[in-house]
Formats: C-alpha cells, sequence, structure tokens
C-alpha cells in the first residue's frame, strides 16, 4: 500500500488534489473515477517513517515482547469501552516509554486517520508487527472483533513470554557452569600442568602412564589452544550466520540437532508447541486453516518445520484433511495427530491444538529443569574427576622422587 499526492478533474472541471492510500496508480485512478474524480497527475510519496525504520534498525531495534503486551492490553480495554481507534492509537503512543515503539504508533495512527485499515496500517512496519499479529487484527475488523483480537494477542504473547522465562531460568545457570568448566579445564591443561612437565623432566623421574596421559593431553591442548576458542567463540556465531544466509544449511542443521540426545527431543516439543499455539489463535479468530499454516511458517522457530507446515497447506487446498496432511510427516507426534482427529470431527479444531499446546507448555519446562538438573552434577563429577586425575598423575612420580631420595 502507497500514498499518492494526487491532481484530478470533478464533473465540473474543477481541480481537485490530495492524498490517497492506494496499491497502484491504477487502484487510484478507479477510486477516483467512483468518486467523480479523473486522474490527471498522481506522484508516489515516500513512506519516510517506515523507510527510516527499515534503514535504521539498529537504531529502533526490534519491539520488546513486553511493549507488545502492554500496547495490546491498553489497545484491547479502550476500543472495549467505546474510544475511537484513533483516539486510542494516540493514547497508547503517549503511554508508551519507548520513544521509537511510540514513533511507529504515532505514524500507525495518522495511517489510519487517512483512510487505512489498522491491519494495513501495523503491516507497514513488520519488524515491530508479526504477520500474525496483523493478521489477527485483521481478522477482528473484519469481524467487529477488534478488541477480542487484541486480548488474544495479550494472551499469545504472555504465553511466549511465559515460555522464554522458563527456558531462560532453567538454563542459565548450568550454562555458566558448563562454561566455567570448559575455561578450568583450558587453562589447566594449557599453563598449569606444563610447569610440572618442566619440573619432571629435569629430575629425569621414570613416568607412571597416568602422568604419561595427562602430559600428553597438555601438550596437544597447548599447541591447539587457540582452536578450541576459535571452534567455541566463532562456531556459533558462524552457525547461526549460515542459518539466517541458507535455508539449505537450516534445515539440515535442525534434522542433525533433533538427532541429539535428550536436547533434540525437547526442542522438538518446543517446535510442535509453538506450532500448535499459533495455530489455535489464528483459527480461532477467524484466519482461514490454510492461511493460518502459511502464516505459521515463520513462527515455529524452525525452517525444516515451517517448510512441512507449508507442505501440510499445499495437501489440505488439494483436498485432503487436516489430519491426513499432518500423518504424512513424521515430525508430528500421535498427540497432535489424536487430538486434530477429533478437533475435526467436533468442529472444535482450535480447542484441540490448544490442548496439544497446554501440555507441551506443561511438559516442557519440567523436562528442561530435569534436563539441566541432571546436567550439572555431572558437570561437578566430571570436574572433581578430572582435577583429580591431574593432581594423581602429578603427585605419582614426585612421591617416587621423594622415596629414591630416601
Amino acid at each position: 500500500m502507497k500514498t499518492f499526492s494526487y491532481v484530478g478533474l470533478d464533473i465540473r472541471g474543477r481541480s481537485q488534489s490530495g492524498r490517497m492510500h492506494a496499491l497502484d496508480e491504477v487502484s487510484l485512478e478507479e477510486t477516483l473515477r467512483s468518486n467523480g474524480v479523473w486522474l490527471v497527475e498522481a506522484k508516489a510519496e515516500k513512506d519516510a517513517a517506515a523507510e527510516e525504520i527499515r534503514s535504521n534498525p539498529n537504531r529502533y531495534g526490534a519491539v520488546s515482547r513486553r511493549d507488545l503486551i502492554n500496547f495490546c492490553t491498553l489497545m484491547g480495554f479502550l476500543i472495549k469501552v467505546g474510544i475511537p481507534l484513533v483516539q486510542s492509537l494516540d493514547v497508547a503512543a503517549q503511554d508508551c516509554d519507548r520513544v521509537a515503539f511510540a514513533k511507529v504508533i504515532r505514524e500507525v495512527k495518522r495511517s489510519v486517520e487517512s483512510g487505512l485499515q489498522l491491519a494495513d496500517s501495523m503491516a507497514r512496519f513488520p519488524k515491530c508487527f508479526s504477520h500474525s499479529m496483523t493478521s489477527l487484527v485483521r481478522a477482528g475488523e473484519q469481524s467487529g472483533a477488534l478488541p477480542e483480537s487484541f486480548a488474544e494477542l495479550k494472551r499469545y504473547l504472555e504465553w511466549q513470554d511465559q515460555i522464554a522465562s522458563d527456558v531462560k531460568q532453567a538454563t542459565i545457570y548450568p550454562a555458566i557452569v558448563m562454561i566455567t568448566t570448559m575455561i578450568f579445564v583450558l587453562v589447566l591443561f594449557t599453563f598449569v600442568v606444563p610447569r610440572f612437565v618442566g619440573l619432571l623432566s629435569v629430575a629425569k623421574v621414570e613416568l607412571p602412564w597416568p602422568t604419561k596421559v595427562v602430559f600428553g593431553v597438555s601438550d596437544f591442548t597447548k599447541a591447539t589452544w587457540w582452536i578450541w576458542m576459535i571452534v567455541l567463540l566463532v562456531g556459533p556465531i558462524v552457525i547461526q550466520v549460515a542459518r539466517k544466509k541458507s535455508h539449505a544449511f537450516a534445515v539440515l542443521w535442525d534434522r542433525l540437532w533433533m538427532k541429539v540426545p535428550l536436547f533434540g527431543a525437547m526442542t522438538h516439543m518446543l517446535w510442535i508447541a509453538r506450532f500448535a499455539q499459533n495455530l489455535a489463535v489464528l483459527y480461532r479468530n477467524g484466519v482461514p486453516l490454510v492461511t493460518g499454516l502459511k502464516l505459521c511458517e515463520g513462527l515455529v522457530g524452525s525452517p525444516m518445520v515451517g517448510g512441512i507446515v507449508v507442505d501440510v497447506a499445499r495437501r489440505i487446498e488439494e483436498g485432503e484433511t487436516f489430519s491426513g496432511a499432518l500423518r504424512q510427516h513424521s515430525i508430528f507426534p500421535n498427540l497432535l495427530l489424536r487430538m486434530s482427529v477429533i478437533g475435526e470431527k467436533t468442529g472444535q479444531l482450535d480447542h484441540a491444538l490448544e490442548n496439544v499446546s497446554g501440555y507441551y507448555n506443561l511438559i516442557v519446562p519440567q523436562r528442561i529443569k530435569r534436563i539441566f538438573g541432571l546436567m550439572e552434577p555431572a558437570l561437578i563429577l566430571f570436574l572433581v574427576t578430572v582435577v583429580g586425575f591431574v593432581a594423581l598423575a602429578v603427585f605419582m612420580p614426585i612421591l617416587s622422587l621423594m622415596a629414591g631420595i630416601k
């Protein structure tokens, strides 16, 4: 949707000028013609706000989930009590603490004032409002249930925030322990053990096999420490960049990650929970099933699952049932398949999908806490074993040397 400045002539030959939103110049001419104005000249205006946000992503950045929750909460309440949409947007802009997001809301308000639908106005800023958000708002506008759409968006964003909080809370401490352990082992074999190597080499003591093993690992680590640092620090960054640049690599990485013990199954559950929750929210608010599936492509957090979801949408367009299309892909668990069949038979597919999502919302945090709860003592046990083995390897030749002196 573009904004045009136009000059035209009415039926009496008088000049008419103004600004209007239209898809292109042809659509503009048809709209003016229906209003009794013949287009003479039209010029597309640059969308300064949208261009500024797209050209300065670091300045504006992505809108936080908490800002979106506050926005949806306030908009739903204001519209529900009867405040006009334009005034509601003005209040939301004044109430917003983030300057960049407040500017976006004001630009959305100006677009609505000029005749654009709220969903189309929000769609001008895809970095702030996702496709699922604009789709739910559009469905609410078409059905006359805009406050309910904002309430649904609020519940959905709070669900996302809760899942992210559970994952972060369960992983932050084990991650710190793991990183600390790796750094300690690297420093131990790179700087500490080599000092004992020089001492025992001067003493010319017969080295037992534990000492030979530790000294061999120390020599290898000392010679290749920079490789390990690159792998640990640069490796994750390279993988993330490759996933963004190459769709084929992203799909391959997801397939490989699913085969990782414990973590693969947990990530699989997260993907299915996101898929079920997003599709339930979209479908319940009037978005057609096929459209909702296509919107879910970028919402599940996995290019591999996203491609499968698009294939499910294609199969439904060709005449298959939703549950039948899901059965063609082994990634969907039996619980989702069974609930989909029940939802289709009862006509309550959204409730069936929500039940699946609710189940995984309970299971995933428990599984995360269980996995990282086991990792913590395992890491401590590994650290104690390494330190104990190194101490044994160092003190055995020293004890032999002292016995020889006596």
